[in-house]
């Protein structure tokens, strides 16, 4: 698979250059494009990723997938419902089973709260995809090509360039973003550190086919544990058929993986699987390689001109797959800060905000990711140490925020605590919650993901979803007596200095008419009151009642949201 513009010669200077065609990478090239942004994704690979990798592709980034027109492929590629409703423990596939928990992955688990549903999709299919998109959008992709150095000249950065013929090239750029792997050559060459940083369990990972439909029967399951001591392990169904991912736990202190041949990892996930005698299936292995689980945050996401993304800012355990989507997340925030500066509608404080906003996601989502691997460990413990079954499944019970989080997932929100936010705060508290992982209050204090709701367009009268209407610009929704802000979003575009506005007054006769939902309600505002929300679907400002200049204050909210007072 090639990039159509591999003959042709490397731009010598482009506004953004993104090293890395991983699905980071390739996503924030996508959504640049859909700004009228010009990128080089530059990837050091002769391919685009074709391994399983990553699967679970959490509501929140097929929100932001569906707005990329991919929500449909996305769900004909996604493992059937069969399989996402669960996580089943067991001591082997084919032996006693210790417990199944129910998440919140299935189909409907999220209808109240989004027009989408969780995927289970791997990146051996997510990655070509994203690639397909990237190209049919215009996106500029060279493979075996790297950034291996750069230098930062304040006004913009020029980067060394290793081409495919084995000679180097230097590409001049306003912004450098390194989406180049949790082992980023970039983010080292900028000396940035880790705010955190731990090491876990080690694990050889294996891609292969064979039919386990008898062993996996009345237990289908989006995760398989093998929990037996000495044969620790996961099995990853990739299309509830014959294709798999399998993990399997080793020792690094006693096991030398890289020594095992073909034939030996075949042997452990056969254990792994435990069917009894002359029942083992046939496995067809086609991959297998080692990798130690890593949870980090750098301690900054920006340098000068140089910014982080993807596993090269942050890597969360998978324990719950929030690696994947807290990069695919962190893409969509940089995104439209980025449009903004080269736009000249924001100063580059505005990506100050990435920093800050990103860092605060990441390490929330990692220590989530860590607290499921504790839930592991202790099922790990108490096959050792149980009494019996009952203890067992007392414990799967306890671990039931290890496949439902929607308050993590729908939840998503910056509070400013790792700095400050592209947003005006207020001063109502936030819904209290028991579980901020696992329950989700949908509100609009600022920060926080603006909450869905159905409407019909009054001209068109199409369905559609409020989160539909947060793609790529900002979008004010007033209530069915904020007129008055409808009309000064229509002086302020006039002004042109500050990002354009799409305006909704949201009422029965309306240009939003809304089904079956109070919408003043919802988004905690009276019929006067008006909401602006971010071209990343995050709330910006929300007012709750008229004033008497609604454009002097929204071109105040707007401009703080953009940083303008940072200048």
């Amino acid at each position: 698979m090639n990039a159509m513009n591999e003959k042709t010669a490397l731009p010598d200077e482009v506004p953004v250059l993104i090293a890395g065609a991983g699905p980071v990478g390739m996503v924030l090239a996508i959504l640049l494009a859909r700004q009228g942004v010009r990128s080089l994704v530059l990837e050091k690979r002769e391919r685009i990723n074709v391994l399983p990798r990553a699967r679970g592709i959490n509501v929140r980034s097929v929100e932001i997938m569906t707005q990329l027109d991919l929500g449909e492929e996305l769900r004909a590629d996604a493992l059937p419902a069969l399989w996402s409703r669960s996580f089943v423990y067991t001591e082997r596939m084919a032996g006693e089973l210790v417990g199944i928990m129910p998440g919140n992955m299935a189909p409907g688990s999220s209808a109240a709260f989004s027009p989408c549903e969780y995927r289970i999709a791997a990146q051996d299919k997510l990655d070509p995809m994203l690639y397909r998109k990237a190209l049919a959008q215009g996106c500029d992709i060279r493979l075996r090509h790297e950034v291996t150095a750069f230098r930062d000249e304040g006004s913009d950065v020029v980067a060394t360039v290793a081409t495919e013929g084995g000679g180097t090239r230097e590409v001049r750029a306003q912004w450098l973003v390194a989406a180049d792997g949790g082992a980023s050559r970039l983010r080292e060459a900028a000396d940035i550190g880790h705010a955190h940083h731990a090491t876990y369990r080690s694990f050889v990972a294996t891609h292969f086919h064979a039919d386990l439909s008898r062993f996996t029967k009345g237990r289908e399951g989006a995760l398989i544990w093998t929990l037996a001591p000495g044969v620790v392990g996961l099995f990853h169904p990739l299309d509830g058929k014959t294709a798999w991912a399998g993990q399997i736990q080793y020792d690094p202190t006693r096991e030398q993986p890289h020594t095992w041949s073909d034939a030996d990892v075949v042997r452990r996930l056969q254990a792994m699987i435990g069917a009894p005698e002359g029942e083992a299936p046939e496995i067809d292995l086609h991959k297998h390689y080692t990798f130690t689980l890593t949870a980090s945050v750098a301690e900054r996401f920006r340098q000068g001109r140089l910014l982080l993304a993807g596993d090269a800012a942050h890597c969360t355990l998978p324990h719950g797959g929030w690696g994947l989507n807290t990069g695919i997340q962190s893409a969509h925030n940089l995104a439209w800060k980025l449009a903004a500066v080269l736009g000249g509608k924001a100063p580059v404080a505005l990506l100050d905000t990435y920093d800050a906003e990103r860092r605060e996601a990441a390490r929330r989502n990692c220590e989530f990711a860590e607290v499921n691997a504790g839930h592991t460990e202790k099922l790990m413990r108490a096959l050792r140490e149980s009494s019996g079954p009952e203890e067992r499944r007392r414990i799967v019970e306890g671990s039931r925020q290890y496949g439902n989080w929607s308050g993590l997932d729908l939840g998503i929100h910056y509070d400013g605590s790792a700095g400050r936010g592209a947003f005006v705060s207020d001063n109502i508290a936030a819904p209290a919650v028991e579980n901020p992982v696992i329950d989700y209050v949908p509100h609009a204090k600022p920060g926080w993901r603006a909450p869905h709701f159905w409407g019909r367009t009054a001209q068109e009268r199409i369905r559609v979803s409020s989160v539909m209407l947060f793609d790529g610009g900002f979008t004010l929704l007033a209530g069915p007596q904020g007129q008055a802000w409808v009309e000064a979003v229509g002086a302020l575009d006039a002004a042109g200095a500050l990002p354009a506005i799409k305006p909704w007054r949201v009422a029965p006769d309306g240009d939003l008419v809304p089904e079956a939902v109070d919408f003043c309600a919802l988004y905690g505002i009276g019929a006067d009151g008006a909401v602006l929300v971010r071209p990343d679907g995050h709330v910006a400002w929300r007012v709750a009642g008229g004033v008497p200049d609604a454009k002097l204050v929204l071109h105040e909210m707007l401009a703080r949201t953009l940083c303008h007072d940072q200048a």
